[in-house]
């Protein structure tokens, strides 16, 4: 897999919870306070996507790091976008968030690559619904600076 290919991944994964949690581009760009077609720049390849950009967007999302790269490189190397999609679903659901898990279809092709899109957009919405939203002009990040931890913990 070439590096332009790794960055297509990564970039259709930043777009997918993007659009899952219900923003555009512009909404994007107006809440990472970036210029005007920031977002668009970094998704299309027309400014390189760097680490600090990937993180800015999660952030701005409300994202943890570590389940969108834990989805991206699994432990066990996924073989298509399609498979990257499949355990990103999966992740949300053993969160938690997005209803049933969906059975792994008989063959390659028995999800449908729009209804799995269509379902990981529904369960970052269930997940992104159930975070109380912080009280306008307070900053919710505790001391020491690092955005709060929302959603449903993982049992231990």
């Amino acid at each position: 897999m070439t590096i332009d290919d790794e960055v297509r991944r990564a970039t259709k994964l930043l777009e997918t919870v993007m659009q899952a949690a219900g923003l555009t581009r512009k909404d994007l760009d107006q809440k990472l306070g970036a210029g005007p077609g920031y977002v668009s720049q970094v998704l299309t390849g027309r400014m390189e996507l760097k680490l600090r950009h990937i993180l800015a967007i999660l952030r701005a999302l409300d994202v943890e790091p570590g389940l969108f790269f834990q989805t991206l490189y699994p432990d066990t190397r996924p073989a298509t976008d399609q498979t990257v999609m499949e355990e990103f679903l999966k992740r949300f659901q053993r969160l938690g968030f997005g209803g049933a898990p969906v059975p792994p279809p008989s063959s390659p092709a028995a999800l449908d690559p729009q209804e799995l899109e269509r379902l990981i957009q529904s369960a970052v919405r269930a997940a992104l619904a159930e975070r109380p939203e912080p009280p306008p002009g307070s900053d919710s990040r505790p001391e020491g600076g690092s955005p709060p931890r929302r959603g449903r913990e993982r049992e231990a």
